[in-house]
């Protein structure tokens, strides 16, 4: 019984290492963090080429069938403990693009959408509101100013408008 455990266990780690070396760039660092939701807990798959640089590739779950799934996303995570959501913009050195990514653990799927601006060297800040599926998107500049503010209500998409 007590190997069959041990078994167990490396084959989890094993498989859990193999996930986060299939994504992510070529010849980057990998590694793996857990985040807890209200529906359990959720690996993300984490690739870097250095320390500047450092995004979510893929994460894994436990879905409502008690299978382990896994989504690929891209991005820097922003988890929403209470809606089992994971917000993920995604950035590079020189910016962010407009793209916003919500990975929906209940529903297992990655659902997007798109801020109604592109703006070069912009960078975005994401923020759960307290209550329920709403997004809150600051535009920051290189040097931190917010030039714009975006509610996004997360349903059956991602749905971005600019905030007053």
């Amino acid at each position: 019984m007590i190997m069959r455990g041990v078994g167990l266990s490396i084959l989890l780690l094993w498989s859990a290492s193999t996930l986060a070396r299939e994504c992510g760039e070529a010849g980057a660092k990998h590694w793996s963090t857990v985040v807890k939701l209200a529906a359990g807990p959720v690996t993300l798959h984490w690739s870097g080429l250095h320390d500047a640089h450092q995004v979510v590739c893929s994460l894994s779950f436990r879905n409502a069938q008690d299978q382990m799934q896994t989504l690929e996303v891209w991005g820097e995570p922003e988890p929403n403990e209470r809606e089992n959501l994971i917000a993920f913009a995604s950035c590079a050195e020189d910016g962010c693009d407009n793209t916003i990514f919500v990975a929906d653990m209940i529903r297992g799927v990655v659902l997007k959408g798109a801020l109604p601006v592109s703006l070069h060297h912009m960078y975005l800040s994401l923020q759960w509101r307290t209550h329920g599926r709403n997004l809150l998107v600051d535009v920051e500049g290189i040097t931190g100013e917010t030039w714009r503010r975006f509610a996004c209500s997360v349903t059956d998409a991602v749905f971005c408008a600019a905030r007053l």
